[in-house]
């Protein structure tokens, strides 16, 4: 399919030649022969399929038009274009002649196709062939007009519809030549149009270039006459602005450490930016900068790299050039436009190359001119400083408080020294300039100096940091050493120098004692002691016997404070130390490690040294906290206990007296029945005796079992708590099938930690309760399952759908012998008893219900011995 598809399009395609004249009539040719072709083929099948006239003459020379059509079409892909256009005219002029011949003469509609040949003669050939086609077609109409008139032809009419048929496919091929015709004439005028407007714009390409050229010429003569620089910048931003005809221009030029491009002379709006600095990749300069490529934006407005300011000076377009000195950038030239319909043409964009090339040389001439200058300046100024300096180091030398000694290399001859060197070493300058140092006694031998000045070639410079020498006087000296390889006169000679420390060494020495005495006094304090700086930086440490820091000395010494310690006790260390060099005095603070859990407490003081250090004294306190935290949580569980025993005894007091009362008040009773012989009363009161006593033996077993939690446990061990949910249901069967209570055990419970029986007990309250409570429910339900974790403690919940509990008696409930219902059964000690267990395990108990709606009871209870 695809060769197929291709073979068409070379087929049905236009020929092209290198003569644009043969190309025209080539394609004028092709669309006429395909239109003609396609018209043809379709009458053909027509007359083929309804044979509408007698003969087959019609139908042959439609076929053989068709077939020249066809050799017209290869002769004009193999290039005969001409004569193809001959042949085509010649073939369908005999053609048409044939059929008129054959036909009807002057009445055939095939002398009408005259006027199409005529018409396709005079586009394919030329006006002379086409006028010639015409007279012999005129000819020959007359000529078949005379045998008419003769009688040597019979008159004959076509039926309309064959009539109107010929003369529409006349009509199309003739429109058709017609459009190809004017078609062409408005190609022609087309081109005609084009190729002019082609030569006005080539003028005036010329003529603004030679108006470039000699702009370009004048300026770089101006430009490198100019050696001063910031004249020269101003003058070329003038000419570049003045050459595209705008006002709005700057230059910037690369600072001498790289680091970014600064503006030095603007025009227009960009004048008051002289001064600023451009970084690398930063608006257009900055751009150019990086590439070494001219820039143009022709729409500043939506340029991603934009800058404000700029955006809102209202630039259109802005080109920035490269000023190079070799591969180097050393500046850009910008130049901006502010009108709305202005761009930069490529022209100007070549322009201002070739005027930043020039720009570039005449810049880098006057960089040079005027470092020339400065060097002669400067030259100068070193001149005049140099015999400046020394006058003043012959002030220096003399009024100095360091003894210097000037020697020659050679033989140690003193040539010269200071007042302090006389006083220092005790010699008379009278008698010891123009002697050697050896003769002196400064050196023992001259083998030694020697050495020495071996040395001293070798290394320059020579520095003893303790020099000894005792002097005439005989007192003993300490001095800093200085030997310095210096030329006199063209002459090597010693600069010797002496800085006397005995007074420093002595008070150094003592100073040592002292600290000596000082570090031993604190390494007996059981302190960690720092030295810090005012910004937070340790600056010394001094251990402690009895705590070890937190990492080794090397690790923290010269870091900083931040970066060592959680930031909750860095704002405390920082406040104190803050307050601490404000006002002078102690400051204190406590603080514990690590945060959030805090197993180890610390005491830090802080206390001025210096405006700029401070001293810290960190003292391990855990043991203190300790006893304090053990102390106030014996104080707390006292507190508890004294108000769990007040309670306890009001409860016992209050409950107590209740069954005491009624044996009490049945036992007058009983005496006024034995009184009165009343046997069947008598039994009555005794069994009320009895079950008062009964409640008050039960009342007092649950307190005893109540006060047993917590003093009398058993073994703790892991549990899972759906086996003593499950003991639980077998245990409480007979209540809980005899209401028909249905219970609903959450899988997958959780394995906890505890007393497998008072967790028991803690279970069976809870699933009792539910079930003496469910009220008139009539399908009542008891749901035991998890609800998430609090912390690491599973919450574990016993759910009912019962009478429920109203909100203000919530909290009431677990008082010892609360009781909501005073006709249920039991003595109200059920779920203090739940409580004391579930708080002895660590955990806590809630409850959440509203009255009608039943009640979920809520506790956590531990997992393992961590939790």
């Amino acid at each position: 399919m695809a060769f197929m598809a291709g073979w068409l399009r070379r087929i049905f395609s236009h020929p092209i030649f290198e003569d644009e004249e043969k190309t025209r009539v080539a394609q004028i040719l092709n669309s006429f022969l395909w239109s003609a072709i396609s018209i043809l083929l379709v009458i053909v099948v027509v007359r083929l399929i309804l044979w509408a006239e007698n003969g087959y003459i019609p139908l042959l020379i439609l076929t053989g038009v068709i077939l020249v059509l066809g050799v017209v079409q290869v002769l004009i892909r193999l290039g005969h274009v001409r004569g193809a256009s001959i042949f085509l005219v010649g073939a369908l002029w005999v053609a048409m002649t044939y059929q008129a011949w054959q036909a009807d003469g002057v009445r055939d509609i095939a002398a009408i196709a005259y006027l199409v040949i005529i018409l396709l003669a005079g586009l394919l050939l030329g006006w002379r062939e086409g006028f010639i086609v015409g007279l012999v077609s005129i000819s020959t109409l007359w000529f078949f007009a005379f045998q008419e008139q003769q009688g040597l032809r019979m008159k004959h009419m076509d039926a309309p519809l064959n009539i109107a048929r010929d003369l529409t496919v006349i009509f199309i091929l003739a429109g058709t030549l017609i459009y190809l015709l004017i078609n062409s004439l408005n190609r022609t005028l087309y081109d005609a149009r084009l190729e002019l407007k082609e030569r006005l714009r080539t003028e005036k390409k010329l003529q603004r270039q030679t108006d470039y050229l000699t702009a370009l010429n004048e300026t770089a003569l101006g430009l490198l006459n100019r050696s001063e620089l910031e004249p020269l910048l101003e003058s070329i931003l003038t000419r570049a602005c003045d050459l595209l005809d705008t006002g709005h221009g700057l230059i910037e030029l690369v600072l001498p450490d790289f680091s970014a491009l600064q503006q030095v002379v603007g025009h227009g709006v960009l004048s008051k930016y002289n001064g600023v600095l451009t970084p690398k990749n930063e608006g257009v300069t900055g751009s150019v900068w990086a590439s070494g490529q001219p820039l143009v934006v022709q729409d500043y407005r939506s340029w991603d790299k934009g800058l404000p300011e700029f955006i809102n000076a209202g630039f259109n377009a802005v080109m920035g050039v490269p000023l190079k000195v070799g591969q180097e950038v050393i500046g850009v030239l910008a130049i901006s436009l502010v009108e709305e319909e202005r761009i930069f043409t490529r022209e100007q964009v070549d322009l201002m190359e070739r005027f930043a090339a020039l720009a570039s040389l005449a810049i880098d001439n006057a960089r040079l001119y005027e470092l020339t200058q400065k060097e002669i300046r400067e030259r100068g100024v070193v001149e005049i400083q140099l015999r400046a300096s020394e006058e003043r180091f012959r002030k220096v030398f003399q009024a100095s408080p360091v003894a210097i000694i000037i020697s020659s290399l050679q033989d140690g001859l003193v040539i010269d020294a200071n007042d302090a060197y006389w006083k220092l070493t005790g010699f008379d300058p009278q008698k010891s300039v123009g002697h050697t140092v050896v003769e002196l006694g400064i050196w023992d031998s001259e083998a030694e100096r020697r050495s020495f000045v071996e040395r001293l070639n070798r290394e320059r410079s020579i520095y003893n940091p303790e020099y000894r020498f005792v002097n005439k006087v005989g007192e003993s000296i300490s001095t800093l050493a200085f030997y310095e390889l210096v030329k006199l006169n063209d002459k090597d000679s010693v600069l010797s120098m002496f800085h006397d420390i005995t007074e420093q060494k002595n008070a150094r020495e003592s100073l040592q004692n002292s600290e000596a005495r000082t570090r031993a006094i604190l390494a007996s304090i059981p302190d960690m002691i720092f030295e810090i700086s005012k910004d937070g930086t340790f600056l010394d440490f001094m251990a402690s016997a009895e705590i070890t820091p937190i990492m080794s000395p090397s690790q923290f010494l010269g870091r900083n404070i931040k970066e060592l310690f959680p930031p909750v006790i860095a704002a405390q260390t920082f406040f104190a130390l803050e307050r601490a060099l404000a006002t002078d005095q102690l400051h204190a603070f406590e603080y514990g490690l690590p945060p959030g859990e805090e197993t180890q407490f610390f005491e830090a003081r802080i206390t001025a040294i210096t405006s700029e250090s401070a001293i810290i004294m960190v003292r391990d306190i855990s043991q203190r906290k300790y006893v304090q935290g053990e102390r106030e949580k014996l104080i707390k569980e006292l507190e508890d206990k004294n108000s769990e025993l007040e309670r306890f005894t009001y409860t016992v007091s209050h409950d107590l007296k209740s069954p005491l009362i009624t044996i009490k008040g049945f036992l007058g009773f009983l005496e006024q029945d034995a009184a009165s012989g009343n046997t069947t009363r008598l039994k009555t009161d005794i069994q009320r005796i009895a079950d008062a006593t009964d409640k008050m033996q039960l009342l007092l077993s649950e307190l005893l079992e109540l006060s047993r939690i917590g003093r009398l446990t058993n073994p703790y061990q892991h549990i899972k708590f759906e086996e003593l949910v499950t003991e639980i249901t077998e245990l409480l069967y007979g209540r809980l099938h005899e209401k028909n209570i249905q219970v609903l055990v959450q899988p997958d419970l959780p394995v906890i930690y505890g007393d497998r029986r008072r967790l028991l007990e803690v279970l069976q309250n809870l699933v009792d309760n539910a079930a003496k409570f469910t009220g008139n429910q009539p399908n009542p339900q008891i749901e035991i399952g998890q609800n998430g974790f609090e912390g690491e403690m599973p919450v574990l919940y016993v759910k009912d759908n019962g009478v429920g509990i109203a909100p203000i008696h919530q909290e009431r409930i677990f008082g010892l012998f609360n009781k909501l219902d005073a006709t249920s059964d039991g003595t109200g000690i059920g779920l203090a008893l739940v409580k004391r267990i579930i708080e002895v395990h660590g955990g806590r108990i809630w409850v959440q219900s509203e009255a009608g709606k039943g009640a979920t009871f809520f506790f956590t209870l531990p997992v393992g011995p961590e939790s």
